[in-house]
């Protein structure tokens, strides 16, 4: 009887720590998908970005406008309703840019974008936007792409 309760007691310890190990493993893999956590975000779409992706390929690209350029077209304008783009030229060569919500939920979004380098803004859903009001807190981000196409952040 004592040798099958002991045997019991080890099997659930056993159960116990494979559980808490898939447990683990799941929680790093899921912190080490999509958007670099070293920059603020405006929003978390982390769930639609992997690890070494072309942003051409990400579900992302659809609802992308590059922004970084001198000027917008109608439709970047439109998609950046309720933000503030600032841009600065640094010394380097690189373009300072940065992204101010007039919703103060928001933060304000500083990017580095070097040569060769694009920062997209992601409107997922345009019909929230109004005036200067952007309604929806959770379909905008912004992507910095590398020389290559990849996404960097």
């Amino acid at each position: 009887m004592k040798k099958k309760l002991t045997a019991i007691v080890i099997i659930i310890l056993i159960i116990i720590v494979g559980v808490w190990a898939i447990v683990s493993s799941l929680r790093n893999k899921n912190s080490n998908l999509g958007l670099n956590n070293n920059n603020p975000k405006i929003t978390n779409n982390s769930n639609l970005v992997t690890a070494k992706q072309l942003f051409s390929s990400s579900p992302l690209s659809q609802n992308a406008f590059l922004i970084s350029t001198p000027t917008y077209d109608a439709n970047t304008k439109t998609a950046l309703i309720g933000f503030n783009v600032i841009q600065k030229p640094l010394a380097d060569g690189s373009n300072e840019i940065t992204l101010n919500s007039q919703n103060k939920e928001y933060k304000t979004q500083v990017y580095t974008v070097k040569s060769g380098e694009k920062l997209y803004f992601i409107e997922n859903f345009l019909a929230d936007d109004s005036g200067n009001t952007d309604r929806n807190l959770k379909d905008d981000t912004a992507v910095l792409v590398d020389a290559d196409g990849y996404i960097m952040n």
